[in-house]
């Protein structure tokens, strides 16, 4: 249920962002023409890159309350519900209200970066087995593009049975997002998620607003120290574009809408045929997974979506081309639909089980400290007058640093078993001193008299760095 209400939420972004990159050249009098401060051909990366900043900025504390406290399902509720509501209130888009528009649009890529950091934490306890874990997350993916392929559908034959105007299309766009929204949304957080205990208490001397940055300092060292797969691959996911589907999306539009001069109703077709394109891709993930293991899979996913960018930014000359890039667009949705699953399945595989809250929102946060990359650097070369096809390109830069990155990892299988022993060490450890701890606990939960002074021995002797 909810992927399936982040496909059309993810989709409005595509139609109402053409239409305030046109709306806002109309308003600066040109798309050289700059209006508050840049030109309006760069707001739609200008707002992905302002989101990128401000979520990097602040996950760190979004994870602490996930992990040190029982708030995780009424964090993806009440993400989820502003999410909605500034997708709802872009139904009131003009030419007065462009920029208004603009201001949601970044709140609500905001609030879906952070929702997604709330749902990741409930992978985990999906499954701990590999195969299991790469036909979860391969099959959650295809329902998201399965729902999301079906609403652009309804967008695109409505818009062109009836010749909407761009901006008629966008609010047709937005308003089906909302009604969406509101009840997948509110079916998946009221019945489907579970409320979760917190996975630890503070730290004695953190707060809430710092314990996040401390732990991330913590388990990165963790990590880095003890387990060189999973450092490289989080490594190689600071420039892997995952904040990622945002960032390129912002790209995109502008590079079609501007570039390649199509209306929101044409760019609603690319989005289509991506869409669909992403469910064989979303199949490959899940085939390649078992026949070249996940981290393979993940690697030649990335190679592929490289150079299809860089064809598209090779190839895509002006609009007398326009008809390449549906060719492109299916392309694209392959590699998509190939990438994102087989790079989940790489994290579950290589996290240490028992850790898999913390580590899974170390990898989300390592995602979003470069997120903001692409954008900044399309938007310097827009600013500065360069051929847009140049930034488009630039994206293949940071797909191809990140499989480069991923080559450090090792063998796949070694460090799989690796994190199985580490994990059995781990699990034995928690489940001993979980035993030993029982037993000075009453029925109703108290601290047995007279046994504290044991219990705090036994949990000294587990944690000998905090004692």
């Amino acid at each position: 249920m909810d992927v399936s209400a982040r496909g059309p939420i993810n989709q409005t972004g595509s139609f109402v962002g053409s239409a305030i990159l046109r709306l806002a050249a109309t308003q600066a009098g040109g798309l050289d023409k700059s209006v508050y401060g840049i030109k309006a051909s760069s707001i739609l990366t200008v707002g992905n890159l302002i989101a990128g900043i401000i979520a990097g900025v602040t996950m760190p504390f979004v994870g602490a309350l996930v992990d040190h406290t029982d708030h995780r399902k009424a964090m993806g509720a009440v993400s989820a519900f502003l999410m909605v509501m500034a997708v709802g209130a872009q139904l009131m888009l003009s030419l007065e209200t462009w920029f208004a528009v603009f201001i949601l649009e970044i709140i609500g890529g905001y609030f879906l970066i952070m929702h997604q950091v709330c749902t990741m934490a409930y992978l985990p306890d999906l499954s701990h087995d590999l195969t299991e874990m790469g036909h979860y997350t391969a099959r959650l993916m295809m329902t998201q593009y399965m729902i999301q392929g079906v609403y652009t559908s309804i967008v695109v034959a409505v818009s062109y049975s009836v010749e909407m105007s761009n901006i008629q299309t966008a609010k047709l766009g937005a308003g089906m997002a909302f009604g969406l929204g509101v009840v997948l949304f509110g079916y998946a957080w009221t019945f489907l998620f579970r409320k979760r205990p917190k996975l630890r208490d503070v730290p004695e001397g953190s707060n809430i607003l710092t314990t996040g940055f401390k732990q991330i300092a913590v388990t990165t060292k963790q990590v880095f120290s003890h387990y060189k797969a999973l450092k490289w691959f989080m490594i190689a996911l600071l420039w892997s574009p995952e904040a990622g589907a945002g960032t390129i999306l912002a790209i995109a539009v502008t590079f079609l809408t501007l570039f390649v001069n199509m209306k929101v109703s044409e760019i609603s077709v690319v989005s289509l045929v991506m869409l669909f394109s992403n469910i064989p891709g979303a199949l490959l993930s899940r085939f390649m997974c078992k026949k070249v293991n996940p981290l393979n899979s993940f690697r030649l996913a990335e190679i592929s979506f490289a150079i299809v960018n860089a064809l598209i930014a090779g190839t895509v000359t002006g609009p007398e081309r326009k008809n390449l890039v549906y060719f492109y667009a299916a392309l694209m949705g392959v590699s998509f639909g190939w990438m994102f699953p087989s790079q989940r399945t790489v994290a579950v595989a290589l996290i240490p089980k028992g850790q898999e809250t913390e580590i899974m929102g170390l990898i989300a946060f390592f995602g979003q400290i470069l997120g903001f990359l692409p954008a900044m650097i399309f938007t310097a070369l827009n600013e500065a007058g360069v051929d847009m096809r140049w930034g488009v390109g630039s994206v293949s830069f940071f797909l191809l640093t990140s499989c480069l990155c991923t080559f450090m990892c090792g063998d796949f299988n070694e460090a799989v078993a690796k994190v199985a022993q580490s994990s059995d060490d781990y699990l034995e450890s928690y489940s001993r001193k979980s035993r030993v701890e029982a037993s000075f606990v009453d029925e109703d939960g108290e601290v047995k008299d007279g046994t504290q002074d044991a219990a705090d021995a036994v949990n000294e002797s587990n944690h000998p760095s905090e004692a």
